[in-house]
C-alpha cells in the first residue's frame, strides 16, 4: 500500500512494480485459465506521483492491469 512515487518509508520502483504486476497477471490468467471469469487486478493504491505513474504504464503492457487507482488525501487549501 502507499509504494508508488516517493511512498512514505518505503517505495517501489515504478519498473519493478509493473514486473511484479505482469508477473501477477500471467498468474491469474494460468489459475482462472479454464473460468471465463478472471479477477480484476487494480493497482498500485498509492500516492499519485506523475513521472512514477508515466513510467509504470510504459513498462507495463496494455491488458496487464484493469483499473489504475491512486490515493487522494485533500486535507485544505
Amino acid at each position: 500500500n502507499e509504494l508508488s512515487g516517493k511512498g512514505i518509508g518505503a517505495s517501489v520502483p515504478s519498473g519493478q512494480y509493473a514486473k511484479d504486476l505482469i508477473k501477477l497477471r500471467s498468474l491469474i490468467n494460468e489459475i482462472y485459465d479454464s473460468n471465463s471469469l478472471h479477477p480484476l487486478l487494480l493497482a498500485p493504491g498509492g500516492f499519485y506521483d506523475e513521472h512514477w505513474f508515466s513510467q509504470l504504464l510504459q513498462d507495463s503492457r496494455p491488458g496487464v492491469f484493469n483499473v489504475l487507482t491512486h490515493h487522494i488525501y485533500n486535507l485544505g487549501a
